[in-house]
């Protein structure tokens, strides 16, 4: 009796599964027109300019240089595709770099402000931007930081390699170089 349920199981489970591709061909003799494209929402344009992520990171750099520390340094635009990203002698946090980087431009807050509030269960009061097809991986631990143009989060930065708090002060001298 079990085999005879499972056998039926099997056969329905795969009519199910061959169904939507039996149904998709045209019948014999009809012309095929495929279905209009579904029109997706434009795309962002870049919102920092390399130039603008390039002082950035200088300046973070600088910061961690003059503390003795070995950073990554990702600057991500509204999109959250990489626009800048350098890495010092020693450092091997890419990957944390540009997930805090991601991270801060998703939620549009501070990572540790955002690992915090997941620490202790709380929930956050953001409007979370749509990650564009094809999303990166984005890490919530303390380094990144939005960068903010007229109120508005236009970019990120994430730096990774060093303790979580010199990796904030580091990404937040990097945005203070922006007002200079």
């Amino acid at each position: 009796m079990k085999r005879y349920s499972f056998a039926l199981l099997t056969l329905a489970a795969g009519m199910i599964l061959a169904a939507p591709s039996a149904h998709a061909q045209a019948p014999a003799g009809a012309s095929a027109v495929p279905p209009a494209p579904r029109p997706g929402p434009p795309p962002v344009k870049s919102t920092i300019d390399f130039a603008t992520a390039q002082k950035v990171a200088v300046a973070a750099r600088t910061a961690a240089a003059a503390a003795d520390a070995k950073v990554a340094i990702a600057i991500v635009d509204s999109n959250g595709d990489l626009v800048y990203f350098e890495r010092m002698d020693g450092c091997g946090a890419v990957a944390a770099s540009q997930g805090k980087a991601r991270a801060a431009m998703l939620f549009g807050l501070p990572t540790k402000q955002v690992a915090d509030a997941m620490a202790a269960g709380k929930p956050l009061p953001v409007t979370v931007t749509k990650p564009p097809q094809g999303a990166q991986e984005f890490m919530v631990l303390q380094g990144g930081l939005p960068i903010l143009k007229d109120g508005k989060v236009v970019a990120a930065i994430g730096v990774g390699g060093s303790s979580s708090p010199n990796d904030e002060k580091f990404a937040q001298a990097g945005i203070d170089a922006l007002g200079k």
